[in-house]
């Protein structure tokens, strides 16, 4: 049987998704109240997919974003390798390894979630089951600086760097 997301608002999500925006994964403790540790910003949209303990898990949503949708890499945390090697193993076999990145966890992860068009919350319970899917073609690989800025971001970071460096 052919997959097919059955949840409205995430089969919305991938269908309206476009080349560069991030989709973030969650496990099960990612807090996203404006009480966490780091609250999720109000413009990022939540999905929760929590049914119970472990459902659905990281792999399961993961597998299914990425034969339903278009997807050219991930970013994970950068404790995900050692603290989680089973899931990091999946995302890279799936994705291919020099397509995973890998990025500070606290707080560098969690301010790269809030560039995130989505949250999708799973009820995996594993150590930094979580992951940023970013959407597009396997084409040149998107500068890590376009993810963190956006493109207009990231020209003016440069521009700055230029004339500061020119002594301007």
């Amino acid at each position: 049987m052919k997959r097919r997301i059955l949840n409205p608002r995430l089969a919305a999500l991938v269908a309206s998704v476009r080349h560069g925006e991030m989709i973030f994964i969650a496990d099960a403790g990612s807090g996203t109240c404006a009480q966490a540790l780091h609250p999720l910003h109000p413009d990022v949209e939540y999905i929760d997919l929590e049914a119970v303990t472990g459902s659905p898990s990281f792999q399961d949503i993961v597998a299914t974003l990425v034969s339903v949708g278009e997807f050219e890499g991930a970013v994970v945390s950068d404790c995900m390798e050692e603290q989680n090697p089973s899931d990091y193993a999946f995302i890279a076999g799936l994705l291919g390894e020099e397509h995973v990145r890998s990025v500070p966890y606290i707080p560098d992860f969690y301010k790269l979630r809030d560039r995130c068009r989505a949250v999708v919350q799973t009820g995996d319970c594993g150590a930094h089951a979580q992951a940023i899917l970013v959407a597009g073609y396997c084409t040149d690989e998107i500068p890590m600086d376009w993810l963190w800025h956006g493109i207009d971001g990231a020209r003016d970071r440069a521009a700055s760097y230029d004339s500061v460096s020119r002594g301007a």
